[in-house]
């Protein structure tokens, strides 16, 4: 007997695709999709069509496995709905896409969050296990068509529950080689471009008013833009004008967001243990850090002491905006606005109109480079310095040209054309975006924050990334810092060299050092592990597994048994710069790059 949440869940299940099923058939179309998928691979009518499977019983077992997951699904849904009644999720499924708080209650998160991930677990889990064993090019038409089928699922869960979920997939989307391409392109668009909670004009200035204890906005600012710059998973940014002039950027903390968000981690540790084993060493850490992101005077702190240390020395190439501290509350801060645009979404901009030029769309262009074998290239130190230095040539020899082209222009409008009432226009030949120079600046900068000043944004992903009007770069959010004590700058210093210097037996004496236990010490294993998340992700490393498998592949070898915590986030900036890296075909080694500031340290202390 179906209870009545389940059956409204059904229903906005099925409504999700614009078709019409019943509950039942919600809860078998999963499992019956892989067997006539599968059952035709066996009678030779899929793809493979020379490959015959007989293996009848694996399929049967396999739909029958899938189906009991669905209703496992079903069942912890229901249990938990039951328990808090299922107002929230009818609710919520209204609310998709828009604004507003969506589904508040931590149970009916749960639940839900279980609803849909528990089938779709199963259906991958059932996948990888029937393609075990067989080439990745034989099967991949079958992974696409899972791919496909729940990437709209998990987009919707995501825009249905925001808060977490959001922020789950802004990581997902910071390496290109995290996930399948049919959820990269979404996950990309929540960088920066999320549905705000708050809903209202009204909702907004009351949050305001009642964090700042003002009774209007106007005895602060003269106006506020309508329209958010950016909306996050956890609050809001507007544009605004204070009352003495200055142009700022106003972020305003979603009600109640801090509860949700602490359910849902729970939630999805709890999923995890048991599902995703390989990542629980380092959930732990990741839940503190987020937790510090929901009182923005902590952020207005941490934003403060990194710019006084950084812009010193880098104010030539890097620019971090001020935060107006007597504005600041725990669920409001405002900070200057910088006038430019996200990096990656100007880089697609160039490469589109670069691709229009040729008559190409930019997934022309890709396909063509790619076919050209123009893929992912190994960016060295120098390598990187070279390509930079060419891109800076380039820009100089067009503004050369460009001189060369409106100086008659330039004389002629102020001669003949003020006769005349003629007015040539100027030429300006449009700069290519010197991406090496800001990978290598990126690098440089966060080495600086890391081992020289002991205080670094943990969260460098492209979106906290602009390039502004004047050429630099700009760097904002700073809800994630983490600060390492000397003693721990000192292990990570000389991990650093070593892996820099290719000195395998070295590197595995700094990880027993720094405390890191797995559970049969094996070198090897060991080895690539700190070389994946502190150096670089090469061939040599990862044996052409992707992230997720390489990580199973890690803890099936040899689990990690201890783990200290306040490296695992120096890790993540080294994997969110190469990603940044790779999603331009860039494949980089952090180390070179930080060796010279890890080097410093060592002298300047021993």
């Amino acid at each position: 007997m179906w209870s009545r949440a389940q059956a409204m869940a059904c229903r906005a299940l099925s409504g999700m695709g614009g078709c019409k099923l019943r509950s039942s058939q919600v809860l078998v179309k999963g499992a019956s999709d892989l067997v006539r998928r599968y059952g035709h691979e066996a009678a030779g009518l899929g793809p493979q069509k020379g490959r015959v499977r007989t293996q009848w019983g694996k399929v049967v077992g396999l739909g029958f496995a899938c189906a009991g997951g669905l209703g496992l699904g079903a069942t912890v849904h229901s249990r938990e709905l039951a328990k808090d009644g299922d107002s929230s999720f009818k609710g919520a499924a209204q609310e998709v896409g828009g604004g507003g708080l969506g589904v508040t209650s931590g149970l009916a998160r749960s639940a839900i969050f279980y609803w849909y991930a528990l089938p779709i677990y199963t259906q991958y889990k059932l996948t990888e296990w029937w393609f075990s064993g067989v080439p990745f090019d034989e099967s991949e038409y079958y992974w696409d068509l899972l791919h496909n089928r729940h990437c709209g699922t998990v987009e919707h869960v995501c825009l249905l529950l925001k808060g977490f979920y959001l922020k789950g997939a802004q990581v997902a989307s910071t390496r290109d080689d995290l996930i399948p391409k049919q959820y990269l392109e979404f996950c990309k668009r929540f960088q920066d471009e999320v549905p705000s909670e708050l809903a209202t004009r009204e909702e907004l200035e009351a949050s305001i008013c009642s964090s700042l204890g003002i009774s209007s906005v106007s005895e602060v600012f003269q106006w506020i833009d309508e329209e958010p710059v950016g909306a996050a998973s956890i609050g809001v940014v507007h544009r605004a004008k204070l009352k003495d002039g200055r142009v700022v950027a106003v972020k305003v903390q979603f009600p109640e967001i801090e509860e949700r968000f602490r359910n849902d981690l729970q939630t999805v540790k709890r999923f995890c243990s048991f599902a995703l084993p390989s990542h629980m060493p380092f959930l732990d850490e990741i839940e503190r850090q987020f937790l510090t992101e929901f009182d923005y005077r902590g952020e207005a702190r941490n934003l403060q002491r990194i710019r006084r240390s950084i812009l010193p020395s880098w104010r030539r190439h890097v620019y971090i905006p001020y935060v107006v501290e007597e504005l600041c509350t725990k669920e409001v801060m405002v900070m200057e606005f910088l006038e430019g645009t996200n990096l990656v979404k100007s880089l697609v901009a160039q490469y589109e109109r670069f691709a229009a030029r040729q008559g190409l769309t930019l997934k022309e262009l890709a396909e063509r480079n790619a076919a050209r074998g123009s893929g992912a290239r190994s960016a060295s130190v120098a390598s990187l310095a070279l390509r930079g230095a060419k891109v800076l040539a380039a820009q100089w020899v067009a503004a050369a040209a460009d001189f060369l082209a409106n100086a008659p222009r330039w004389v002629f409008n102020l001669t003949l054309g003020l006769a005349t009432g003629r007015h040539l226009e100027y030429r300006r030949t449009e700069r290519p975006i010197n991406l090496a120079r800001v990978l290598d600046v990126l690098m440089r900068v966060h080495a600086e924050e890391i081992f020289r000043h002991g205080i670094f944004n943990a969260d460098p992903h492209p979106g906290n990334i602009m390039l502004l009007k004047d050429g630099r770069i700009g760097l904002i959010d700073y809800g994630q810092v983490k600060e390492l004590g000397l003693e721990k700058r000192l292990k990570y210093a000389e991990l650093v060299v070593a892996l820099a210097n290719g000195d395998k037996e070295e590197a595995l004496a700094c990880s027993r050092r720094m405390g890191l236990r797995t559970k049969r010490m094996n070198g090897d294993v060991i080895h690539r592990l700190l070389c994946f998340f502190h150096d670089r992700d090469t061939e040599d490393v990862t044996e052409g597994m992707n992230i997720q498998q390489f990580m199973d592949w890690a803890n099936a070898e040899d689990p990690i048994v201890e783990l200290d915590d306040d490296y695992v986030l120096v890790g993540r900036v080294s994997l969110l710069l190469r990603g940044l890296g790779n999603a331009f075909n860039m494949k980089l080694r952090v180390t070179p790059y930080w060796r010279r500031e890890a080097q410093r340290l060592l002298n300047t202390t021993y």
